[in-house]
């Protein structure tokens, strides 16, 4: 009803303004001096334009963005768990379990581009969020302190990034996620020689596209394109702010795609594990997504196997059932300045010379958030810097959990080659809440593996302990190996390593962190 309400306001307020209209003579709105009332959405689109679509609303809060007198709406959108229905959209019995752990839970966000300095106003419209308890702005390293004036949360925001606004103990049950890009300096010509301009796309639109045509640009508005793979002419795929393309983009085969925008790429419409979001295989390297939001993902979100990729900015949110997993890019990539909500391994890192920073992590009941290893992966000159724990959701301790994971051969596949991680530097690493389990490294004795050169540097992190959950460092030994055990986790160093408030030296981190250890050489801490 609210959504009605909204339409109604702003045709009085296009009436109101219609004078301004005429004596400029232009055919434009043209605010008033310090006129803060607000006229339009952001991108131009009015909510009900989604809500037409099937496109879910977040019916919990309702958000504006001010800079200097300028005051614009933007369109909240909402991911709800769904309820648990055998065979509905390829529902497997194994989707139960998660569905009834986040039963009746919700996820808001917003999608918007900023520059300079801009106050994000929340306006609170469900009773479901009691705005007189204690408010915060996650991640807490950028210092955000949030002020509330009845239903209405303001705060300001100096730069781009992914936050949290979380209201009191529970709140972040209905929580809210505003994902503040950077503005766009790389917005293709839509009248340029190769490309497509498409609204309201569909299957057949996109297979009619021919052969001269190298880049797609989806308008603001709704696609629904299903699972499209890529064929060997598209270089470029666009989406607009504003833009919603329910669907996925497979490429094999395909290198040097790039994927960008300010819209989203959304599973919602896709059966449950009927498509991966976004992957490239088959050697389709250097692919390169940057901008837009991958929502209600039912699978992995970005699964990139080639080489050289890169991706940034790039959030993932909505995924409630297991195996959606966050981001995996191969050799040579570097990832940045992403959101990654997972229920399945979140950051995965199983080849050479890859780079993360500034990652933002929300993880469900299974997967790990770093995951090291699986199966007999290798893995020489990683560096991780800047990750936020906004929280992680294990209910009970499993192989597949942990804030760092490692877990080999778990399932014994036929895998005659050993993993190897080495020279390692994963730095800058804050929980924001208590995690059940932050070291879970215990690969499967089934295939070698072995860890040479571990740093950790700048943790700031919290456990809930006295648990099921336990922290473990175990090198597993095969059978018959002539491998010394000294030689399976070696160059562990711990430099600056808060836990639970209480930095970790060599004569207190067994104690304060109730680490069981096999394997392991000594680490070094600084």
């Amino acid at each position: 009803m609210h959504h009605f309400r909204n339409y109604i306001i702003s045709l009085f307020v296009l009436f109101a303004f219609s004078c301004v209209e005429e004596e400029n003579n232009i055919g434009i709105i043209v605010p008033q001096p310090n006129d803060t009332t607000t006229h339009e959405y952001m991108n131009g689109i009015e909510p009900e334009v989604y809500v037409d679509a099937g496109v879910p609303i977040s019916d919990i809060y309702e958000i504006s963005i001010l800079k200097g007198d300028k005051k614009e709406k933007v369109v909240v959108f909402q991911s709800t768990c769904p309820e648990y229905e055998a065979g509905y959209m390829n529902m497997a019995e194994n989707d139960k379990f998660p569905l009834d752990i986040f039963k009746d839970r919700t996820i808001s966000w917003v999608n918007f581009s900023m520059e300079g300095t801009v106050t994000v106003e929340v306006k609170v419209i469900s009773a479901k969020i009691s705005t007189g308890s204690e408010t915060k702005v996650l991640p807490s390293r950028h210092r955000i302190t949030p002020a509330t004036s009845g239903n209405i949360i303001s705060f300001t925001l100096s730069k781009p990034g992914q936050y949290s606004l979380e209201v009191g103990a529970t709140g972040y049950k209905n929580g809210l996620i505003i994902f503040a890009n950077p503005k766009e300096t790389d917005v293709p010509d839509k009248n340029a020689t190769g490309t497509k301009v498409l609204e309201n796309a569909t299957k057949d639109t996109l297979r009619q596209i021919g052969q001269s045509i190298n880049t797609l640009y989806f308008d603001a508005g709704l696609h629904d394109i299903g699972v499209y793979q890529v064929p060997s002419n598209i270089k470029n795929i666009y989406l607009k702010d504003g833009a919603w393309v329910y669907g996925s983009l497979l490429m094999a085969g395909r290198p040097d795609v790039k994927i960008y925008g300010r819209g989203v790429l959304s599973s919602g419409r896709l059966n449950y594990r009927e498509s991966h979001c976004i992957e490239a295989i088959s050697g389709s390297d250097r692919i390169h997504l940057e901008g837009i939001v991958v929502a209600d993902p039912k699978y992995f979100a970005v699964r990139l196997i080639g080489k050289n990729n890169t991706v940034k900015w790039v959030k993932i949110i909505g995924g409630w059932v297991y195996n959606c997993d966050g981001i995996a890019a191969y050799e040579g990539s570097t990832v940045s300045n992403c959101f990654i909500w997972a229920n399945d391994d979140a950051i995965k890192i199983y080849r050479n010379n890859i780079t993360w920073s500034d990652i933002v992590v929300w993880q469900l009941n299974n997967g790990g958030i770093i995951q090291m290893a699986w199966t007999s992966s290798n893995a020489t000159n990683v560096k991780i810097s800047r990750v936020d724990v906004l929280h992680a959701e294990w209910n009970k301790p499993g192989f597949n959990r942990g804030l760092l994971n490692c877990i080999g051969n778990y399932y014994r596949e036929r895998d005659d080659v050993s993993g190897l991680q080495k020279d390692w530097v994963i730095e800058d690493v804050v929980t924001e809440n208590a995690v059940p389990v932050v070291f879970n490294i215990t690969p499967d004795n089934f295939t070698p593996n072995k860890i040479q050169g571990l740093t950790l540097k700048n943790w700031n992190v919290k456990m809930t302990m006295d648990t099921a959950f336990e922290n473990e460092i175990k090198g597993k030994i095969p059978a018959n190996s002539n491998i010394k055990p000294e030689e399976y986790f070696t160059g562990f160093v711990f430099d600056n390593v808060v836990f639970n408030g209480v930095k970790l030296t060599a004569a207190n981190w067994l104690i304060i962190t109730k680490t069981q250890v096999e394997n392991l050489t000594n680490p070094i801490f600084k």
